[in-house]
């Protein structure tokens, strides 16, 4: 039943995600306890650390398609693609399973070579450099919180790691691929157009957000984040439930003017492995210019040697 339970519990997890992810806007609730405790409720058991993924999702929506300061969706000039470690971006830029293994990854990892903004779990990440001081003591709650479940989990599944990764890790991945699909395919197409300091302007990069048809009842089923995500980085304060209405409203206004994006998209499964593959996160997305890792640079960092000089 295995081909059956994973991808329908990551999908279930996948929408309690969506859940959480309003409480990270403080949309869920007036009460910032309330979001507190639903989102760690919800985020936690997907060992999402909540009040850090908030914080980072926060900056992503303040700076969307900006190329230095958007957070969650890396957008790198191909000298910055070539400077991330060959390991990471062989594991999670370069290959489809990079659809599985990119959003855990972006969490975990710390260094810049990583092409990550900072690890979500450590309170001493770069992460919160320019943050208020108080969210590195919340990172420490949001850590402690998805290291109990992490632990109760494998104690649930007999502490037997064969049974953990049959009964929770392989329904992760399939949530890790339902969040990693949505979220690209929000962002990304052969149109996308990216903005550097001096030409980004806060509705400018709104625009290039795009609104997904999945179809198959998808849309629904995961409150409508996947076809009402303009509006959403228009008024991101507003729960999921106005979406609707208020994507009427935008598109009536947008769409005369050219500047509305809406894709038929019952396609996504086999559409974000193919933009994944096509465009990635180079802003550079022409044939041959994405600097993909070889064997011989993932060798070279594999014994600690300069890959860069392998690459030359």
């Amino acid at each position: 039943l295995l081909p059956l339970y994973a991808p329908l519990t990551g999908t279930v997890m996948w929408m309690n995600f969506v859940v959480g992810h309003d409480c990270g806007h403080g949309s869920f609730s007036k009460s910032s306890l309330v979001n507190g405790v639903v989102g760690h409720l919800t985020h936690s058991p997907l060992l999402v650390p909540f009040y850090p993924w908030a914080y980072s999702h926060k900056q992503h929506h303040r700076f969307h398609n900006h190329e230095a300061k958007d957070m969650s969706h890396p957008w790198m000039s191909k000298e910055e693609y070539a400077d991330v470690n060959p390991v990471v971006r062989a594991l999670a830029l370069d290959g489809w399973w990079g659809t599985f293994l990119g959003f855990p990854g972006y969490l975990l990892l710390e260094p810049r070579w990583a092409g990550t903004d900072g690890c979500h779990f450590n309170p001493e990440s770069r992460l919160f450099d320019r943050a208020p001081k108080d969210e590195r003591v919340k990172c420490a709650v949001s850590t402690v919180a998805v290291t109990a479940f992490l632990g109760a989990s494998f104690v649930a599944c007999d502490s037997n790691p064969v049974h953990w990764f049959v009964q929770y890790a392989a329904p992760y991945l399939c949530f890790s691929w339902w969040l990693f699909t949505v979220t690209y395919l929000q962002h990304h197409d052969y149109d996308t157009e990216t903005y550097e300091e001096g030409e980004w302007e806060y509705v400018l990069g709104g625009l290039e957000t795009i609104d997904r048809e999945f179809g198959y009842g998808v849309d629904e089923l995961t409150h409508h984040i996947t076809d009402c995500h303009v509006a959403h980085h228009m008024f991101s304060d507003m729960p999921h439930y106005r979406l609707p209405a208020a994507t009427t409203g935008v598109r009536s206004v947008l769409e005369p003017l050219g500047l509305y994006k809406r894709r038929d998209t019952r396609d996504f499964v086999t559409k974000v492995f193919e933009l994944h593959s096509d465009v990635g996160h180079c802003v550079e997305s022409e044939a041959g210019v994405r600097p993909r890792a070889t064997r011989d640079e993932c060798a070279a960092a594999f014994n600690g040697e300069e890959w860069r000089e392998v690459s030359k």
